[in-house]
């Protein structure tokens, strides 16, 4: 065995915790990637079927009715008119939602590959930098430095090989788990069998592997060219010591090549695909890489500069752990930068995340408030006949009823209601602009929801020519709106709220595509506090045992598309908490490689007769201040990336999506944040406790 080689395995094995961490890092970065992907390709192969679920499918028009504005579509615009919107590509207004959701996903799964390659590059930073006077000593007795590069390059590719096939390995068993619970990249499919890209994770591992190789040669750059007699002179007058360590961001920006690489590869299938929404793709990289030049740029200055302040303002604990740890922090600070920084990424990216899947729920309450769900009740036939007269009996009296034709399938979904029940509907809203639209209705006219006039581009006034392989015909949009006309029909939400409604009399044009009138209908309620509230589950019970009906209130609806938010957004959770992981394996490796540093200096202070208690203190304080700060400085970073995400969602998405930033997440990611520090330093805390005092005399 050669000396590189014999020495690579001595050090690794002495250094187990600092070893287990950089495999761990390696492989759960590369694992998170890999099981994206899976669940991706999975998604994709089991929607691949229909074209409104598979983007690279042209739509199937002949299965709707046709919907297109106008030749001549306004006789006389106003003056101060606005301009008007060209029609939206149908294939995009359907797929543009569920490709950003997938692009956002990949993009997310970097979270983990780079706090993983962070903790990788610190700890050969720290390991290396603690073993200077053992390299000067190996050159002093004849060692070469290539011999001395070849014992860090083969720690480097043994972290890399086994990381990287421990995190080949385990995207098996997550990516079944994942699929089980139902977890997809889109949100709408089921994966009952998965299929797993060999070739795209092997890939993916050994970028993976390659990067814990990039993440060692910065600092053995610098470890080959130090000054073996300055070296191993008394560590009192090494006053380069500190420089050097004040230096250690150097080199870093390796880490951008794999990361980068892993950015192009799993964007570039999706910049082919959707191409218009390239700007929500190029808005979330920045983001990404800005979070990036934050971390390596301003975490270590931070750290150190501001550190001591929040120490004596926010840390707890005895006088002497309370000022060892700050003095520490103040003049050493730059050592717990890359603890902060992965902290900080990770808590940034989860406040990020819940700052749109609010907006996005939000959302949902603003549009069931537009329609005045907690009014109403539906029920639908999943067969194609009429709701029967039996089930209408059993409605209390008071309750409007609207009935509504099937409707045809999209894009272009387009239902039947008489003008009466559509008046009628509008009387109980008790609003007059409702009721001016329902009186200006009839058989010559047409009402389209918000997302279908987008969709169309025209506005109210505009003509649209409505045709079917029977007849056609054309019709003046009498208004746009939302309040009135929702079925929520067993489909996407977004595809639930772009319709159309014609009156019953035009029925003819649709009756090849969609079911007669009577086949869903709407129970509302007038808006009269006094009256009381119907109980909707009671009065559906009766029905449950009916498999041909669908019936729901508006509130269990809204309610339950909240809970399908969240649902949808699972798969990001999932991709946190594996970061998470990783953030909290940074902690406790910086902490322990820490202790390793200082065990003399720990010695020393339990001579000078500070107790074992005082000492876990001591280090329990530095954890929890990684956290504070790395928890403080997510904020500052999460909100302002939360807010580019809303910009992006509304730029690119249908939605009406508003910033809002409830009052609780600011302390519960702090806290979090710090509970989290806390947690990953309760080991390194035992560890210092555990010192031999008498090491110290050991010192030189």
């Amino acid at each position: 065995m050669s000396l590189p080689r014999f020495l690579a395995g001595k050090n690794l094995r002495a250094d187990r915790f600092a070893t287990a961490c950089m495999v761990l890092g390696v492989a759960l970065g590369t694992a998170t990637v890999n099981v994206v992907l899976t669940l991706d390709e999975n998604t994709r192969r089991t929607e691949a079927h229909d074209w409104t679920t598979n983007p690279e499918l042209s739509p199937d028009l002949a299965t709707t009715v046709q919907l297109r504005p106008a030749a001549s579509s306004r006789e006389a615009p106003a003056v101060d008119a606005p301009p008007r919107k060209a029609p939206e590509d149908v294939k995009e207004e359907i797929h543009e939602d569920y490709q950003v959701m997938r692009s956002a996903i990949r993009l997310g799964s970097l979270s983990a590959f780079l706090v993983g390659a962070l903790i990788v590059f610190f700890s050969f930073a720290v390991v290396i930098e603690h073993r200077r006077r053992e390299v000067a000593l190996l050159r002093s007795l004849g060692a070469t430095a290539r011999q001395v590069a070849g014992v860090f390059l083969s720690e480097a590719a043994w972290v890399g090989l086994i990381g990287g096939a421990i995190g080949f390995l385990a995207t098996i068993p997550l990516a079944k788990i994942a699929a089980r619970l139902g977890i997809t990249t889109t949100g709408r499919a089921y994966i009952s069998w998965v299929t797993f890209p060999w070739k795209d994770m092997l890939v993916v591992s050994l970028i993976g592997g390659a990067t814990a190789v990039l993440g060692v040669l910065p600092p053995l750059r610098k470890i080959l060219k130090l000054k073996v007699p300055e070296t191993l002179r008394p560590r009192f007058l090494d006053a380069e010591r500190a420089q050097a360590m004040a230096r250690r961001t150097s080199g870093v920006t390796l880490i951008v090549l794999p990361f980068t690489l892993l950015v192009y590869g799993l964007m570039r299938p999706l910049f082919r695909e959707v191409l218009p929404s390239l700007a929500f793709f190029v808005i979330e990289a920045a983001l990404v890489m800005a979070a990036l030049v934050a971390l390596l740029v301003f975490v270590p200055d931070v750290t150190r500069v501001l550190g001591g302040f929040l120490a004596r303002v926010f840390l707890p604990g005895p006088a002497a752990a309370r000022l060892l740890s700050t003095r520490r922090i103040r003049h050493q600070g730059q050592e717990l930068a890359w603890s902060v920084g992965g902290v900080m990424l990770v808590f940034a990216l989860l406040l990020s995340l819940h700052i749109s899947t609010h907006a996005l729920k939000s959302e949902v309450g603003n549009f069931g408030q537009t329609a005045a769900l907690a009014n109403q009740a539906f029920v639908f036939t999943l067969e194609g006949s009429k709701v029967s007269d039996h089930v209408l009996a059993s409605i209390p009296e008071g309750v409007t009823v609207t009935r509504y034709s099937g409707r045809t399938p999209v894009p272009n979904s387009v239902s039947a209601v008489s003008r009466a029940d559509l008046q009628a509907f509008a009387r109980t809203t008790g609003r007059p602009e409702l009721i001016a639209m329902a009186e200006r209705f009839d058989a010559n006219g047409v009402i389209l929801s918000t997302l279908m006039a987008r969709r169309l581009g025209v506005a109210a006034g505009d003509r649209l020519e409505l045709s079917s392989p029977k007849a056609a015909r054309t019709l003046q949009v009498a208004g746009v709106t939302d309040a009135i006309g929702f079925v929520p029909f067993l489909i996407t939400y977004r595809n639930a709220k772009t319709y159309a409604l014609i009156d019953a009399e035009n029925y003819p044009l649709i009756q090849e595509f969609a079911a007669p009138p009577g086949a869903a209908v709407v129970f509302s309620e007038p808006v009269d506090a006094s009256r009381p509230r119907t109980d909707w589950v009671r009065v559906f019970r009766p029905l449950a045992s009916d498999g041909t009906l669908v019936a729901m209130s508006g509130s269990w609806y809204e309610a339950a598309r909240k809970r399908e938010t969240d649902s949808d957004f699972l798969i990001f959770d999932v991709i946190l908490l594996l970061t998470s992981v990783l953030a909290a394996v940074g902690v406790a490796s910086q902490l322990v490689l820490a202790v390793h540093t200082r065990r003399r200096e720990l010695a020393l202070l339990r001579v000078l007769g500070m107790t074992a208690d005082q000492i876990r203190k001591m280090l329990l304080i530095e954890g929890t201040f990684v956290g504070l700060l790395g928890g403080t400085l997510a904020v500052v970073l999460g909100i302002p990336l939360g807010l580019g995400s809303i910009a992006a969602l509304k730029l690119v998405s249908a939605f009406d999506v508003q910033f809002e930033l409830p009052w609780y997440y600011v302390p519960l990611t702090i806290a979090s944040a710090a509970a989290l520090a806390l947690l990953a330093s309760l080991y390194p805390a035992r560890k210092a406790a555990n010192v031999r005092s008498a090491e110290s005399v050991h010192y030189e």
